[in-house]
């Protein structure tokens, strides 16, 4: 295809790097709003792209937003020592406590029989309490109770089950509901 000026083709395929670099920057300087909005683009790019990879290691984790605030929350409490892990069904029995609901119906692993409590740093003593309200334990009023050998200390995150994690595909899939 032959235009008015006698070039075929594309206009930039004989353009070195420079020239076309030294064409967008006359471009820029002799246009103020081409300019403005190019270098508007140019420094939120950045971000967009930042928020991208964010996501995607959010996918990766299995994870929403705010339970990385969550997890980091749990991780402060692992590192103080502060975090202890018993198996629900020993806890409660078969039928779990009487003011929990029941869990909606999902297609994927959605209950887990671990059952993480908070206390002071000492173990869970025979006699303690869960807090209705949080994942704390309220710990009898009696000193020299012995401990309950139900509850282990947990010494990393790793220890704890991460239900919503499919690993990763399975957690694109899900994102992406493909699955």
């Amino acid at each position: 295809m032959t235009s008015s000026t006698g070039f075929t083709g594309r206009w930039s395929k004989n353009v070195s790097w420079s020239a076309f670099f030294n064409l967008w920057a006359s471009v820029i300087l002799g246009d103020i709003r081409i300019g403005a909005i190019f270098l508007l683009a140019l420094m939120t790019a950045p971000l967009a792209v930042g928020f991208f990879l964010y996501h995607v290691y959010l996918v990766w984790a299995g994870m929403t937003t705010n339970e990385n605030a969550k997890w980091g929350y749990w991780k402060d409490d692992i590192e103080d020592g502060l975090v202890f892990k018993a198996n629900r069904s020993e806890i409660y029995g078969e039928h779990g406590p009487e003011n929990e609901s029941p869990a909606p119906r999902t297609f994927w692993p959605a209950q887990s029989d671990q059952l993480l409590a908070v206390t002071d740093g000492e173990p869970p003593k025979v006699g303690y309490m869960l807090s209705s309200r949080s994942n704390s334990v309220i710990q009898p009023d009696e000193p020299n109770s012995p401990i309950d050998s139900r509850w282990i200390r947990i010494s990393s995150l790793a220890d704890v089950e991460n239900i919503y994690d499919l690993g990763f595909w399975g957690n694109l899939q899900d994102v992406l509901k493909l699955l």
